[in-house]
């Protein structure tokens, strides 16, 4: 009897001393610097050419050391260095407190700074850094990555907003799915080509623009996409959620067809050396809004008539995505690759290395299937 109350008090003393040992260390979370978004941008200073923003989240009260500016919620600090670990050392003379980047949730990263550097130079030190996870989205901007990140948004966080944004992604196709540090990781190291978000600032918030397109081979930036053009990347890719897709019809009115679900799939064909590819999207969807006088009129005959309209607009954007990736950029971005390399992997591991060139040098044609399974409630 005694051994096993010996026993339980043994036990309950390890478990006290565990769970309480656990705190001795501890620190108070107004004692920590939590870096919510980093901004990446060139200095003029060619002893320091990185300029880099760090984004702070507010802990501190009004008043306090270490507290933002008018009532912010984050603080911005931007210093310039030779490398991105010095700077993030020389944050440690003007805070009272140790930085943690393991909730750092945007990097932003200026366009003159994504031509001029591999971005997997860029980006080394967060990789390597064991406290910083691999699921920070990553964004490009024409504008400095610091203006991006001062953008007074009321009430939000500049980095947790731009992270937000890409939750709309089921809602629209003119926005790309969120590329997360990791995502970039991974294409770099394998020198594969890949586009990334671009964003800009307006007056009180940060709106996703278009997108940029990474040349794998050497991890620059190319150039840019415009918004229809990211649409037709979604389309091409079948990367999309859903979104809408708008058309016009034979007499110019508007009509907006909202997408379900979409299937893109990719029939590569190599005869001779001669390299094609047939683009085939299989869509379902709903007449969500007619501008035109017809549309009280949902006999079978219009609607298919809406539905090759609808296919025709679909041809038109991934027709003109395409021809920017192949003819300015000569980047497969929307992984041809990957539907070429399953259907003919020895010859894919010869053309492996040079496949940019493989790709824009191919021969691609269009089919669509719409389907509009519901016209809604016609009112007129």
């Amino acid at each position: 009897m005694r051994k096993k109350v010996k026993h339980k008090l043994f036990v309950c003393l390890f478990l006290l001393l565990f769970f309480c040992g656990g705190c001795w260390d501890s620190a108070d979370i107004e004692d920590m610097s939590f870096v919510i978004g980093f901004g990446l941008d060139s200095s003029e200073n060619e002893k320091s050419p990185i300029k880099h923003t760090t984004q702070l989240a507010v802990t501190k009260k009004k008043g306090e050391q270490g507290a933002a500016p008018q009532g912010k919620m984050y603080q911005d600090i931007t210093l310039e260095g030779k490398s991105i670990q010095d700077i993030l050392r020389s944050l440690s003379l003007q805070l009272p407190y140790p930085v943690y980047t393991d909730h750092l949730e945007s990097i932003v990263i200026n366009q003159e700074t994504a031509r001029a550097y591999d971005l997997s130079i860029l980006l080394d030190q967060m990789l390597r850094d064991n406290t910083t996870r691999l699921s920070p989205l990553v964004v490009l901007s024409k504008e400095q990555a610091s203006d991006i990140l001062n953008t007074n948004i009321e009430g939000e966080i500049p980095s947790s907003y731009i992270s937000s944004i890409f939750e709309n992604e089921t809602s629209t196709l003119k926005i790309l799915p969120g590329v997360r540090l990791g995502q970039v990781a991974s294409n770099l190291s394998s020198q594969k080509s890949f586009v990334l978000p671009n964003v800009k600032k307006l007056k009180n918030t940060v709106k996703v623009d278009g997108a940029g397109v990474i040349k794998g081979k050497d991890g620059k930036l190319k150039g840019f996409l415009t918004i229809k053009e990211t649409e037709g990347i979604n389309w091409l890719s079948g990367k999309g959620k859903a979104g809408l897709l708008e058309f016009k019809d034979d007499k110019g009115n508007t009509i907006v067809y909202e997408v379900q679900n979409y299937r893109t799939k990719v029939k590569p064909k190599l005869q001779n050396e001669h390299l094609s590819f047939q683009v085939q999207v299989k869509a379902q969807g709903w007449i969500n809004e007619d501008w035109s006088r017809s549309s009280h009129n949902m006999s079978e005959q219009y609607v298919k008539k809406l539905q090759y309209y609808a296919e025709k607009e679909m041809k038109k954007l991934m027709a003109s995505s395409l021809e920017k990736l192949q003819k300015d950029y000569e980047t497969d971005v929307v992984d041809f690759s990957d539907s070429f390399r399953i259907a003919y992997p020895r010859e894919y591991k010869k053309m492996k290395k040079n496949w940019d060139d493989f790709f824009s040098k191919a021969d691609v044609s269009f089919r669509a299937d719409v389907q509009i399974i519901n016209t809604g409630d016609v009112v007129k």
